[in-house]
């Protein structure tokens, strides 16, 4: 008897969970691209600063990393970084420069033809390590990579 009452609330409060998690979610569509219109223009987001450009990406790593942690990256390949950091800083950038939501950053990738966050954040890891080495970023060349990969998944 204990043990189905112990499960009766685990399951009731799995369901009002479940429930509050919605509510929190059902903005209307119009609240939502009403959010989006005005997080594209703020230079900020919750106090983080959110970069404009890739440029801007890099200036804001290079403000916040120390020179012992660009010695690191640059001591690594390129695919070692960009695997290394998907779900460190690559996670990071996604959240906190709202990559996901909705910001300028995201806004400047979206009018490159990149769409998927994490793309954006692969961009930028990828950029950053070539910049770090002095190394031509080949943004173009990215980007094509990245717009093919979604044109052969479409299909």
């Amino acid at each position: 008897m204990k043990v189905t009452l112990t499960i009766l609330n685990l399951i009731l409060i799995l369901i009002m969970s479940n429930q509050d998690l919605h509510a929190q979610d059902k903005k209307s569509k119009k609240e939502q691209e009403q959010e989006y219109l005005e997080n594209i223009k703020k230079d900020s987001i919750d106090g983080v600063y959110i970069p404009i450009d890739l440029n801007d990406c890099f200036k804001q790593i290079d403000s916040f990393w120390a020179d012992s942690i660009k010695t690191q990256v640059r001591k690594m390949t390129e695919d070692e970084f960009t695997a290394n950091s998907h779900f460190g800083i690559g996670m990071w950038m996604r959240n906190n420069w709202r990559l996901w939501g909705g910001s300028r950053l995201s806004k400047y990738f979206n009018d490159l033809g990149i769409f998927h966050p994490d793309d954006m954040s692969g961009i930028i890891l990828t950029s950053y390590h070539r910049y770090l080495l002095g190394l031509d970023i080949k943004l173009e060349e990215q980007i094509s990579y990245y717009k093919d990969y979604w044109k052969k998944n479409k299909q």
